[in-house]
């Protein structure tokens, strides 16, 4: 019932070799999914703290500087400089007079 050495066969050696072999390597395929698994679950933590920051900053936004814009935006169009019919019908005679050249340009070349 004691251990004897001389008594293994190269089959048996083998056997062992395979077995360890394939404990081995189990180890290290579970070892390195671990690591996936640590690196996969940091991803997702980082993107979750990132979202939070950046609705944090919308929130931010939307809240407090849009009401400014948006009285800016009021002030800057109630001061706006309205152009007077006659001057809009003298703009809409030089739009039209560059559209009609612009033809003539392209038969030239």
């Amino acid at each position: 019932m004691y251990f004897d050495p001389a008594q293994l066969t190269l089959g048996q050696v083998s056997s062992a070799l395979r077995d360890f072999t394939v404990v081995g390597v189990l180890l290290t395929v579970s070892w390195k999914a671990r690591g996936m698994y640590e690196h996969l679950t940091q991803f997702f933590l980082r993107l979750t703290k990132h979202m939070d920051l950046m609705e944090r900053g919308m929130r931010t936004l939307l809240e407090n500087h849009l009401t400014h814009i948006e009285r800016d935006l009021d002030s800057l169009a109630r001061r706006q400089v309205r152009a007077t019919d006659e001057e809009s019908a003298a703009y809409a005679v030089l739009d039209d007079a560059e559209v009609e050249s612009q033809p003539e340009a392209e038969a030239e070349l």
